[in-house]
């Protein structure tokens, strides 16, 4: 349940370049994809063999999305095996709406990121980025009541590059942060590709 559309006509990259908070590197990358969920093609399948088409929009987000980022993730790991560079660009969703019409996306089909492949500059190769800790994103039986002010800690410590941790992540997901922004954008989009779920009967 997933779609790569590979962008290369250059007047179209440069729209979505601009879209997606204006990224440079989506313009200049050997190849650009739009990774998309796609439940479109299936409902096609479907009903071509005179079946009706069951899936809801709830099951259609969830399995869509996660079939789009695994083969996004593999993607990734292919060309960085052969020694490519690959880069998300999560700022898709910034505009998600007006680039699936953009790309003339059928209801069913939503974008969920970019993604960017090319060769690195040696001159600007990326680092490792840090780790949050493992004793905080793996538990045995079950998940902790809470986490103590310690292990909080030891995450901002290990996730400090150049700033305190909280800088960065309070510009996407605190009050007024990307990820509040993002928030109607994507429901604009949901009801746009018809996705949006409807209330269980």
């Amino acid at each position: 349940m997933y779609a790569c559309v590979c962008i290369t006509d250059a007047t179209l990259r440069d729209r979505l370049a601009t879209l997606c908070a204006d990224q440079q590197h989506i313009r200049d990358a050997a190849e650009f994809f739009v990774v998309c969920l796609d439940v479109h093609r299936l409902r096609r399948l479907i009903e071509y063999r005179g079946l009706e088409w069951g899936m809801r929009e709830r099951i259609a987000l969830l399995y869509g999305a996660t079939d789009a980022t695994m083969v996004a993730q593999n993607m990734v790991v292919a060309a960085e095996s052969l020694g490519y560079g690959a880069c998300y660009i999560g700022a898709v969703q910034n505009n998600v709406d007006v680039i699936a019409q953009e790309l003339s996306l059928p209801p069913g089909v939503l974008p969920i990121y970019g993604l960017c492949i090319g060769v690195i500059d040696p001159a600007h190769y990326p680092p490792l980025k840090p780790r949050i800790p493992r004793d905080l994103c793996f538990f045995e039986n079950s998940y902790p009541a809470d986490f103590p002010a310690q292990a909080l800690e030891a995450a901002y410590a290990a996730m400090r590059v150049k700033r305190d941790w909280l800088d960065s992540i309070g510009v996407y997901f605190a009050t007024d942060g990307t990820m509040e922004h993002r928030e109607p954008i994507m429901a604009r989009a949901w009801r746009q590709q018809e996705l949006d779920p409807r209330p269980v009967e």
